[in-house]
């Protein structure tokens, strides 16, 4: 069900919870459920590299230039109650950012060096500030390399289409498997941050397990760490 490989302590209190893999293994969800569970806060980082993409389209600017916009609070960002909502000049713009356009164009911002350092930068500093579950594909390895319990989540491409299908209520499963892969590709092999498994995460398997079967497993491994 999951693959143990070392279990990373914290100093003396539990501060985050990094959880990585693909596109459609669950992550987002699974950190959802779990941060509410343990009363954290949430940041599924996808969203951010979203939020560039819109922006630099709907200005006409570099994405480089719009990935500053956190730190000049141009664009600011909720992670309390286990949910993330993304305004911008004050207007809530989170519905906006899962449009196809945006989906057909974030993998291409999210290689850029710059726009990478700067949300890791502010991703870095909302871990400090409070304890977080933060989801992602280099969380792990780049974001939080302390991160006091890693988890990566994998399921095989038949499972990830099927959920990626309910969620944008499409049946054209072979598109969905194409795009995934296409995803996959560029994610892994991109040469600043790629997704890959840190040698300290817990592998979890989720074909076969819904998503509470997912966070009751972490939550075990949580607890062994806080005893």
């Amino acid at each position: 069900m999951f693959q143990r490989n070392k279990i990373v302590s914290g100093n003396t209190k539990f501060k985050s919870i990094s959880i990585d893999g693909p596109a459609a293994s669950g992550k987002s969800a699974v950190g959802k459920i779990l941060s509410l569970e343990l009363k954290y806060n949430f940041l599924d980082t996808g969203i951010m590299y979203r939020a560039v993409t819109y922006i630099s389209l709907l200005k006409k600017i570099t994405p480089e230039l719009a990935s500053t916009f956190f730190e000049k609070r141009k664009m600011k960002l909720t992670t309390e109650n286990s949910k993330n909502s993304l305004f911008y000049e004050n207007k809530d713009i989170t519905t906006l950012l899962y449009s196809k356009n945006i989906d057909s164009k974030v993998s291409e911002v999210s290689k850029k060096s710059i726009v990478r350092n700067n949300l890791v930068d502010f991703q870095r500093n909302l871990a400090i500030e409070g304890n977080i579950v933060m989801v992602g594909r280099d969380i792990s390895t780049v974001v939080l390399p302390n991160s006091n319990l890693k988890i990566f989540l994998r399921a095989g491409l038949d499972i990830r289409a099927i959920r990626r299908a309910k969620e944008i209520s499409s049946i054209d499963i072979n598109i969905i498997k194409k795009s995934i892969l296409i995803r996959d590709q560029i994610d892994s092999t991109r040469k600043l941050s790629p997704l890959k498994i840190a040698k300290e995460s817990f592998v979890i398997d989720t074909d076969e397990l819904d998503l509470v079967g997912v966070v009751s497993e972490i939550k075990k491994l949580y607890e062994k760490i806080n005893d």
